[in-house]
């Protein structure tokens, strides 16, 4: 009997997905890492009233005996595992889930796998989870026995595979399953303990149901945790009404989410709109031409001295920009080129930032700090830049590389060296890139 139930727990728990929930903070790299947090809420009434609402829809709408059978009317656990599954389809586009979970009539932890599509009722989900949870039960053995049957201790299995599960869905009242949640908690991100607080004849003849959410705190923030059971009750009490829609349709939406969302139909007052950044900064330097614009700290030679300050106008910084944006044009960039800008982060690279916007053109800054092989390991093309004139001969040099997707009017010109970076992307219509490594001040002063 063991033999013929780890055949089939092999054959049912093959090609297991990988479900990835997106986090709130960066998942490790290292080793599996787990700070435990806990998170216990009571359901409110309305969701429990709209619980009891779906444990009594009948689906074909007779009153056959048959049909209302303790057996076949799923209970609040399978509910709320459903909202549970919907919830993990949702946050994560798997349409093949596999959750850890417990059952009254199981001696050991069950471990779940159903499928889930956006096209599905809600009901039919529910469906599902009953008929995963009676396929487990039929096989059930215990967890070490199930990791060896899918070889999930061999030495050679790379530690990021050995998890069959990363969701754990419990009742906190059923069997001891102490030793399962603590050998399985490093591969779990989230676990949910459903109970039921004792309840007196005089409450409502809504369940009272609480709620018990463990989950590691390196991965996912506290108010991620209470959104995630806000939009549980909110699907909830949107499905209870209407069990046959197709659980892509039912918005999760909560109302303090909807509050800190923008209001798509809200006035955005573009007829107010006071033109581009580079016309109001035009402005303001033609009226305060003398006020400062930058001040720039000058490292001192000793840790123990006090930096020094240079200060820039907006004249200054008016005419630099201009300047840069007249040899631009002179080079042929046109309105929405894009220019990429290598330069310490400095005045120059503000003079830069602010020239090339000036020509209508996007910016994309490249920091001196890179080397020319962090350079070489993306889509780079060294070639003669269209701006001859504007190219110094203060460029640093750079090895070359291979040329990728070049034009017909770099083609004649061979990679060779230091006069402009071209680099070029599949997304780039045409691209140019600038040098400013040195002081514009002391090159051109005479011309600002």
């Amino acid at each position: 009997m063991a033999l013929n139930a780890s055949a089939r727990i092999t054959t049912r728990l093959s090609n297991l997905p990988s479900i990835t929930l997106p986090t709130d903070y960066p998942r490790p790299s290292a080793a599996h890492r787990v700070v435990e947090a806990i998170y216990a809420v009571e359901l409110s009434e309305q969701t429990s009233l709209s619980l009891l609402k779906l444990a009594l829809h009948n689906e074909n709408f007779s009153e056959d005996k048959e049909d209302l059978t303790e057996s076949g009317r799923p209970s609040a656990f399978h509910l709320l595992l459903s909202g549970f599954a919907v919830l993990l389809h949702r946050y994560t586009g798997d349409t093949d889930l596999v959750i850890g979970s417990s059952s009254a009539s199981a001696k050991y932890p069950l471990i779940l796998r159903m499928s889930v599509d956006p096209s599905d009722p809600f009901w039919a989900v529910v469906k599902n989870v009953q008929q995963a949870e009676r396929e487990a039960e039929q096989d059930c053995l215990p967890y070490e026995s199930v990791v060896r049957a899918l070889g999930k201790d061999k030495d050679d299995v790379p530690e990021s595979s050995r998890s069959i599960f990363r969701v754990r869905f419990f009742d906190e009242t059923d069997a001891e399953k102490e030793n399962f949640v603590q050998s399985t908690s490093l591969t779990s991100d989230i676990t949910f303990f459903v109970t039921r607080p004792p309840a007196s004849i005089h409450e409502s003849v809504a369940p009272r149901i609480a709620l018990r959410i463990v989950y590691n705190s390196l991965l996912f923030t506290r108010t991620r945790i209470s959104y995630i059971v806000d939009q549980l009750s909110a699907l909830l009490r949107r499905a209870a009404p209407y069990p046959l829609s197709p659980i892509g349709s039912i918005s999760l939406l909560t109302s303090t989410q909807r509050a800190s969302l923008p209001d798509p139909t809200e006035d955005l007052n573009w007829c107010d709109w006071k033109g581009a950044i580079t016309d109001a900064f035009s402005q303001n330097a033609r009226r305060f031409p003398q006020r400062p614009c930058i001040v720039q700290s000058i490292p001192a030679a000793h840790l123990d001295e006090p930096q020094a300050r240079e200060y820039f106008s907006y004249g200054t910084i008016h005419r630099a920009s201009n300047i840069l944006a007249h040899h631009l044009m002179a080079g042929g960039v046109k309105p929405g080129d894009i220019v990429m800008v290598y330069a310490h982060r400095s005045v120059d690279l503000v003079v830069a930032v602010i020239g090339v916007l000036k020509v209508g053109a996007a910016f994309s800054v490249i920091g001196t700090s890179r080397t020319s092989s962090k350079l070489a390991s993306r889509q780079v093309m060294l070639c003669r830049s269209r701006v001859s004139s504007f190219a110094p001969d203060y460029l640093p040099s750079c090895r070359p590389t291979p040329r990728f997707n070049c034009t017909q009017r770099c083609r004649g010109h061979q990679p060779d060296g230091s006069k402009f970076h071209c680099f070029r992307t599949s997304s780039l219509r045409r691209c140019t890139c600038i040098g400013i490594t040195y002081r514009w001040r002391h090159r051109w002063g005479s011309r600002w």
